[in-house]
């Protein structure tokens, strides 16, 4: 598969340049979807982090669950990432309804995979009888505890579509086409957080302690690779002053396939969704 996206990439590239083009409009966007995410386990994590402590713990109690719930400053939803591109628009002219778009794009894939589990007891801890009274008073402890688990990574890719318009010459007008995108990863890590609390309560009132354990771990570089295809609504934002007319915002959907490689475990694809908000400048 990989093969396939570059072949597909190339051939985007090949196509256009093969003939004689023009730039003929600037793009800048920058989005949100699910960009390949999965699902990990703990054996996926092991790979990961080999020389993890937390990992030594016993987790074979614990329920696994698909909600994340843990975020750190400024860390967004895991199964969300977030991409900003700049692309050239280039037109050729034994293709006029065809606009081929190249430039490069960069990823933040938060949560390219992830993992967490929860376990949780509520027992009688003691029982205490009043020498006065006979009255038995129960002392309840709890203990909760949980994991989660999560490799990211920052990713620089080429990428190049191939976008036809309908009704270009109006102020609204649609889009769709053809996109591919490869690049490499930097920054790989993984991050293994644990929480246990425990609690003891009399008659409504108890104390708590807890023990938080965090790890991070540096992976290496791998490849990231998308094909995806660009559907969307265009606005010219001038309709008679001509400093406005070249501008134009548009808002795209990008279902997707995606290719992520993680040197420690293999390659995964895996469908996707983004959206995506963009100022297209013609020239």
């Amino acid at each position: 598969m990989k093969k396939v996206t570059l072949m597909a990439a190339l051939m985007i590239g090949g196509s256009a340049f093969s003939q004689n083009l023009k730039i003929s409009e600037v793009n800048i966007s920058s989005g949100t979807g699910t960009l390949g995410q999965q699902n990990g386990s703990l054996a996926n994590f092991q790979q990961l982090a080999p020389s993890s402590s937390i990992l030594t713990k016993d987790f074979s109690q614990f329920k696994p669950y698909n909600d994340f719930y843990f975020h750190g400053p400024g860390q967004m939803n895991a199964s969300q990432s977030s991409f900003y591109s700049l692309q050239l628009g280039l037109q050729c002219a034994k293709m006029p309804k065809v606009t081929f778009r190249a430039g490069i794009t960069h990823i933040s894939n938060v949560g390219a995979l992830s993992s967490q589990g929860s376990y949780s007891e509520t027992a009688a801890y003691d029982t205490l009888t009043s020498s006065q009274t006979g009255a038995i008073t129960v002392i309840d402890t709890s203990h909760i505890k949980n994991y989660n688990m999560n490799y990211s990574n920052q990713q620089i890719r080429l990428d190049g579509a191939m976008i036809f318009r309908m009704f270009p010459e109006n102020r609204w007008s649609l889009h769709a086409g053809l996109g591919a995108s490869i690049g490499m990863s930097y920054q790989a890590t993984t991050e293994i957080n644990y929480f246990e609390y425990s609690t003891a309560s009399q008659n409504g009132t108890g104390s708590g302690s807890n023990i938080q354990e965090n790890e991070r771990f540096k992976n290496k570089n791998s490849l990231g690779a998308s094909l995806y295809i660009p559907m969307g609504v265009d606005f010219g934002i001038g309709k008679k002053r001509s400093f406005w007319m070249p501008f134009h915002l548009y808002m795209e959907a990008r279902p997707s396939l995606n290719i992520n490689s993680i040197n420690e475990i293999g390659t995964t694809f895996s469908p996707g969704m983004s959206t995506a908000l963009g100022l297209r400048i013609k020239i």
